[in-house]
Parts: structure tokens; C-alpha cells; sequence
């Protein structure tokens, strides 16, 4: 046993939110970093709702930025203060233990205990039961603001114990810099920002009107969008603008006044987007429920007498500055994480910790600070980025007609972090390739291939999967395949502990049949991204639940190799201009006569031309004289010895071609059970990135190979292709598999979250 790590505050929460708690978590992390509070996260993934999503991309970047631990609970380690943020997280026990042993848990209620028609929103005794059981010590609550601490007295003596001042959300004001503000001499732009909840808007047609005039000298702008239940009372001044992470600064900038009223049904726990408007300067309007929170930063009155209160503010500039300055002075006061010393000395004294082991607390001119452990105090081990054991992940690919599968699945596996162990199990032929890759590789042969029916060889793959599973102890299972088959999801069925992750690529046939419950067994649907996704219409465009990301390469462009040692490598001459030819594997599908056509037209113009064999490709006597033929993989790695490709139109072949910049023919592959390679083509065509050649157009060979030979095609696609912008989806991918993984898992209750027989 090792010595454990220590930290001042682990901060647990789900890193997924949006809105005000995941703010809220954000200012935490930088606080602590710019007071050198050691500090540790514990990633808890609470109820799921329809899909288990990412961590948001703001939060997932100030865990990066600020150093913070990503701790797994696995670990041996220790804390002073333990934050245990939104009671709703915690509503269900995580199917493991955490090791962690903090000396106090605060539970930050984030969310009300009711709402405005006194509907519990979680149960509170069972969120204090998880929390005194998964970490051994007693919980006190913490209320973010008035409004919740109130529903707390509301409950008398059912109330669990309360800390004994509000632990208010934090502000970074640097983030909400303006320059000062004047009042408005034209129109007058008044506005929100906050989610299209109805509950988060006012509840009639006459108190939204009120709240926000449909007048000439009005400008109504909300970012965020507005719910369907109010639109038809907007008026025609109103612009709405859908929300975008790093706008909500510069549309705040944008306004004279900020103006805030919900449904009774709402009620607000703490209000960061009020705090935000008023960290940026503007005379924010409220109702007068908020005035215990927010003081003399804001201004109070009834929705009805909105207009006349801001037409005064805009008939005396001078008060509109002085409301204007006071609105930024109270959020520095009270809110900014400048005030995070006295607001964590004060958490201290709230919970008696005054230990040299809880944080040290020390008292210069009258004022308290913090004087936390800096990062080179930290016990030896608590620098990494994360801590515990390694995760093996077995990566699951289907057999396959060509590469695709394993190739997106090596993509993927190849970004991982260190702490990750991947395990190829496949029944692909591929596996050959991932093992010269350097992947641990385990492969059963699939049904056709060794000539058993489909239930019985899906009884024993069940058997197969599930050995693998136990024998190599894995975390997580992530499979590439059109469709899972039965002897997956039995075994998916079977070990709901794990975490079943399904990467499926886009652009289904019309006419496929695709069953949307075939998702539900697993835990994340990753949808690789489609350069024709515009005009993809197939069954998965509008299904809800995955997570997109860019399309997804094994090689970044700008990788491969330099041309003259590609050239050496396909055996071609690097000063000649060179095409390549690679069709597949044409197990599925046989070209019939286009391959002979292309190869005799290229060799009649004596153009250097290299046939590259699929790895896959059933062995072939047949040649085509004055033809190289290699056999090498990645292709894309010798790319820039290729000066036209002649492809097929499958999901890497297209997507290295057009992202690697290298003018294309594409030749769908268009047997039935393929997707559109055909739409894709096409599409590449259309947008003038490539050419698109039907294995029936036998006729067309000839004009197509001028047309792709010419130096103005040539010239004209290369300056396309260079404007095409392009993010790796697998370092993507591999984020948000690395982020379920590492996570606390209390999304599903327990019992359906265990390993069955």
C-alpha cells in the first residue's frame, strides 16, 4: 500500500453539465489554482437522461488548464474538504468503491429542493445516504443562495444539517471585461441569455410582452433561443440567436439592459447568467425575490413596470453609470474569485477545520487567506494528470468487407492516453495489420469463414468475448460495425459493469434496414464524422444520443511520408507523375471489366502507374502490363507520392483522399449491404474535389481519365482540397472514450449496472 495522496478540496461532479453548476465548477478550478489550492477532481457521472454524452468542452478545458488531478476513485488518497456539487449526481451508488477519504463532505445545492409548485426535483434523504456511505463521514449542506437556503427551513426539522453560510457560485471577471457603459441615446437593446426552458421564461403572453416592450425603440435580443410554448407572443423586434459557448461574452456587451423574470414555476437556485450580466456591467433588471442575493448590483421591480424603470435609467445617464459601475462592484465583492481566500476561510471555520491537516488559514492586516499547498507540495505522485491503475479497453471489430472497421478502430486506439491498455478482439482479417502496428491483438475467425451457421457461431462468440473480457479484466468495450450481432449484445446484456461504447459510421443507405433500439445497449454512440453529411437522409441523420466528431483518420495529412521515400517504397520512379490504382477488396463486389479499361488507358498514355493490392484482396493471378503492383498500408502514409488516386468511394479511402488533399477518381463500391459510396462520389464531384466513376460506365473510362489527367482539373481540385479545413475526429473520439472511462459511474441504478450471468 502506498502512500496516500493528499489534497485541500476534491471537487466531485458531473463534468457534462451545462449552464450555471458547470460555471459554477469552472471558477472552483481556477481559483484554486491561483491561490495554489491543491486540488483534485473526481468525474461523477449521475442519472441518465437520453444519452450519456461528453464532458462539456469549456469544462474539460479548465481541467486541463488549471492542473487539475483527475482522480478515478480507485486511488489511495485523502482531502480536506470534500465538494460533492448538484444533490441530483448523487442520487445513486456508483457500482464501485471510492477510495478517497475526505475529512468533511459539503453537498453545494446547486439545484432548488422544489420548484415553484413544491415538486420535490430529488430525494434528499437518499442523497445524503449515498454520500454519508460512499465516503464514511457526515454530509452538511451547502445552498448556493437564499432561495434554496429558505426551502431548507421550509422542511424544519426534516432538514439535514446546513452549513452555515451560503457557498455562492464564482465569478472571473477577467472573462467578463467591458469597457464602460453609457446609456443608450437610440434604441434600446434589452436582453437574456439562458436556455429555451419554459419555466425559464415569464408564463403569459402579457408579462413576456411587459418584460420585454414589443416597441419601435426596443431591441429584444436572447441568446439561447426561445421555447415554443412563448413564441407566439414574441414580438417583431425580437432577435433570437442560438447559443454558442464563447459568444454569451460579446453578446452581453452587446446590451443596454439585462431583464430577468421566469415562471412561478422556476425557482432560481442561485441565477450565474444574472451574475454574468452584472460582471459585465449592464443594469440588470429583476424581480424583487432576488434582492437578498444581489443588493444594490441590480435594480428591482414588478415585470409590469419594466419599460417605465428602464426609460428612466436612459432619460439620466448619470444613474445609468452609477447602476452600471455598482452592478460590476457587487460581483466583485461578493462573487469574483478574487474573494476565494475569505470565501474557503470562512468554509473552514464553518466546518472547524482549523488542523495543521485541513487548510491552513492564516490572518495579515485584519484579513483571512488561504494559503494552500503549491503544486510542489504535493505528495510524490499527485503531479500526473491522473492517478490510479491502467484501463484495458478491448476495441471490437467486425469482419468487414474491407478495412474500414479496424482501420477506424486503430485510429482511435493510437490517440488514447497512456494510462490506457487497448486489446484488439477481431474477427477481421485485418488483424494482421493491427498486430504489425504493435496492438495485442486476439482474432476468432468469423462464421463464413469457417463455414457454420449464424446461431451457432454467435453462441460461441458469445463464449469467445466474454472469456476475453474476464481474461484481459477490461474497463470498456468499444465496437466498429454496421450492426451489433447477437453474440455482442449478449454479452452487453450480461456485463452491464462495463462501459459498451459503438462506433458507427453515417451515410446508411435509405433503403437499409436499421432497428434505433439496436443503440440502446450501449453507453455511447460515436458517430464519425462525413464530409457529404449534408446530404445524408439515411435512418441515423436525425437520431438523437451520439456524439459527433470530425471525420476520423488513421494518419493526420500532414504525416506521411516525404516523396521520394513513398516513391521508394511503392517502387515508383519520384520525378514521373504517378497513379494509383486501389480498389478494395472486391470481396462483395466484383468491378467486372472498368479495372482492365482504367489500367489499359493509363498504360496507352504512358502514364506511371502502380496497382496497390488490398491486404484483403482474394489472391489474383491477373496483371495488366506495364503496371507496378505493391501491396502497402496505410496508402495514405505514401500519399505524397501519388499524383491521382483511382479509389473506391468507402468511408477511409474517401476521407483520406479529399482531407489529404490528393486528386481523386472514386469508384463506388455499390453492393447493397455497402453504404451510398455512390452519394459520396457524387458529392465530391458536385463540390469539384474529385471525379465519380460507376463501375457500369465503361463507356465514360476514357473522357474521365483526360479530364483527371489534365493539369487544369488537376490545379483547380488541389486549390479546393487546400481550403478544406480539418480537426482529427479519432484524437476526439478517443477524449470521449477516455472521459467515460475515467468516470464514476451512477447513471443507472445499481442493480442494473452489475455483472450478471
Amino acid at each position: 500500500m502506498g502512500l496516500a495522496v493528499h489534497f485541500d478540496v476534491v471537487h466531485a461532479a458531473d463534468p457534462r453539465f451545462h449552464g450555471g453548476t458547470s460555471s459554477a465548477l469552472r471558477a472552483e478550478l481556477k481559483a484554486a489554482k491561483q491561490w495554489g489550492v491543491s486540488c483534485g477532481l473526481l468525474p461523477f457521472l449521475g442519472q441518465r437522461t437520453r444519452e450519456l454524452g461528453v464532458f462539456d468542452s469549456r469544462t474539460a478545458a479548465v481541467i486541463e488548464q488549471s492542473n487539475t488531478v483527475w482522480l478515478t476513485g480507485s486511488e489511495e488518497a485523502t482531502c480536506d474538504i470534500l465538494l460533492a456539487h448538484h444533490p441530483a449526481v448523487f442520487e445513486r451508488m456508483p457500482r464501485s468503491p471510492v477510495r478517497l477519504q475526505p475529512r468533511r463532505v459539503v453537498c453545494v445545492v446547486h439545484h432548488p429542493l422544489f420548484d415553484g409548485n413544491r415538486v420535490p426535483q430529488y430525494d434528499l434523504g437518499v442523497v445524503e445516504r449515498v454520500l454519508d456511505r460512499l465516503f464514511g463521514v457526515p454530509v452538511v449542506f451547502a445552498p448556493v443562495g437564499p432561495k434554496v437556503r429558505s426551502q431548507f427551513d421550509s422542511i424544519g426539522t426534516e432538514s439535514p444539517a446546513l452549513l452555515q453560510h451560503d457557498l455562492w457560485n464564482m465569478i472571473d471577471l477577467a472573462e467578463w471585461a467591458s469597457p464602460q457603459r453609457t446609456a443608450p441615446t437610440g434604441t434600446i437593446n434589452v436582453g437574456r441569455h439562458t436556455r429555451a426552458d419554459p419555466a425559464k421564461w415569464p408564463s403569459s403572453a402579457d408579462e413576456l410582452r411587459a418584460a420585454y416592450p414589443d416597441t419601435p425603440n426596443f431591441a429584444i435580443k436572447v441568446l439561447g433561443g426561445a421555447p415554443t410554448s412563448i413564441q407566439p407572443w414574441i414580438g417583431s423586434n425580437w432577435q433570437i440567436s442560438p447559443f454558442a459557448q464563447n459568444s454569451v461574452s460579446d453578446f452581453l456587451r452587446r446590451l443596454d439592459f439585462y431583464v430577468y423574470f421566469h415562471s412561478p414555476r422556476w425557482v432560481e437556485a442561485f441565477g450565474l447568467c444574472i451574475a454574468e450580466a452584472m460582471a459585465s456591467g449592464l443594469v440588470t433588471m429583476l424581480d424583487p425575490s432576488f434582492e437578498s442575493l444581489f443588493e444594490d448590483g441590480a435594480v428591482y421591480c414588478n415585470v409590469a413596470e419594466t419599460r417605465n424603470v428602464i426609460e428612466r435609467f436612459v432619460a439620466s445617464p448619470s444613474t445609468y453609470l452609477q447602476q452600471s459601475n455598482a452592478a460590476r462592484e457587487l460581483v466583485r465583492r461578493k462573487f469574483a474569485i478574487d474573494q476565494y481566500p475569505q470565501r474557503m476561510a470562512r468554509l473552514c471555520d464553518d466546518l472547524e477545520l482549523s488542523s495543521p491537516s485541513a487548510l491552513k488559514c492564516s490572518r495579515t492586516a485584519g484579513k483571512r487567506y488561504l494559503t494552500g499547498k503549491t503544486a510542489e507540495d504535493k505528495a510524490p505522485g499527485s503531479l500526473s494528470r491522473r492517478m490510479g491503475k491502467k484501463r484495458r479497453i478491448l476495441f471490437v471489430a467486425t469482419n468487414g468487407i474491407g478495412l474500414g472497421h479496424i482501420t477506424r478502430l486503430m485510429a482511435i486506439a493510437e490517440r488514447l492516453p497512456d494510462d490506457t491498455d487497448p486489446i484488439f478482439f477481431t474477427r477481421s482479417s485485418g488483424s494482421a495489420l493491427a498486430y504489425a502496428r504493435g496492438h495485442a491483438v486476439d482474432y476468432t475467425p468469423s462464421g463464413l469463414a469457417i463455414g457454420v451457421t449464424d446461431d451457432s457461431w454467435n453462441r460461441a462468440y458469445a463464449q469467445e468475448l466474454l472469456t476475453a473480457v474476464e481474461s484481459f479484466d477490461v474497463s470498456a468495450v468499444v465496437f466498429d460495425g454496421n450492426r451489433p450481432f447477437p453474440g455482442l449484445i449478449a454479452v452487453a446484456e450480461s456485463r452491464r459493469d462495463l462501459a459498451w461504447i459503438w462506433i458507427r459510421r453515417a451515410l446508411w443507405r435509405l433503403d437499409h434496414d436499421f432497428d434505433p433500439g439496436s443503440q440502446d445497449i450501449f453507453d455511447m454512440v460515436i458517430e464519425p464524422g462525413e464530409f457529404a453529411h449534408d446530404e445524408d437522409h439515411g435512418p441515423t441523420r436525425d437520431m438523437v444520443g451520439s456524439v459527433a466528431v470530425p471525420p476520423l483518420l488513421l494518419l493526420d495529412p500532414g504525416t506521411r511520408l516525404p516523396r521520394s521515400e513513398a516513391a521508394d517504397k511503392l517502387g515508383v520512379d519520384p520525378g514521373r507523375f504517378t497513379v494509383a490504382v486501389q480498389l478494395g477488396s472486391q470481396r462483395n463486389f466484383d468491378f467486372e471489366d472498368l479495372p482492365g479499361l482504367i489500367f489499359a488507358g493509363l498504360v496507352r498514355r504512358n502514364i506511371q502507374t502502380v496497382q496497390i493490392l488490398n491486404p484483403l484482396a482474394k489472391p489474383s493471378k491477373q496483371e495488366w502490363r506495364g503496371v507496378l503492383r505493391t501491396s502497402v498500408y496505410p496508402l495514405a502514409e505514401y500519399g505524397s507520392a501519388i499524383d491521382l488516386l483511382v479509389t473506391t468511394a468507402g468511408y477511409n479511402s474517401f476521407h483520406e483522399s479529399i482531407l489529404g488533399g490528393i486528386p481523386s477518381i472514386f469508384v463506388p463500391n455499390e453492393a447493397p449491404e455497402m453504404d451510398d459510396q455512390h452519394l459520396r462520389a457524387v458529392y465530391a464531384q458536385t463540390a469539384g474535389l474529385g471525379l465519380c466513376l460507376r463501375y457500369s460506365e465503361l463507356d465514360r473510362v476514357e473522357t474521365t481519365l483526360d479530364l483527371a489527367l489534365s493539369d487544369a482539373f488537376r490545379t483547380e481540385v488541389r486549390r479546393r482540397l487546400a481550403r478544406v479545413s480539418y480537426v482529427n475526429g479519432a484524437a476526439m473520439a478517443a477524449n470521449a472514450i477516455e472521459q467515460l472511462v475515467f468516470s464514476i459511474r451512477a447513471d443507472r441504478p445499481l442493480h442494473a449496472s452489475i455483472a450478471r450471468r
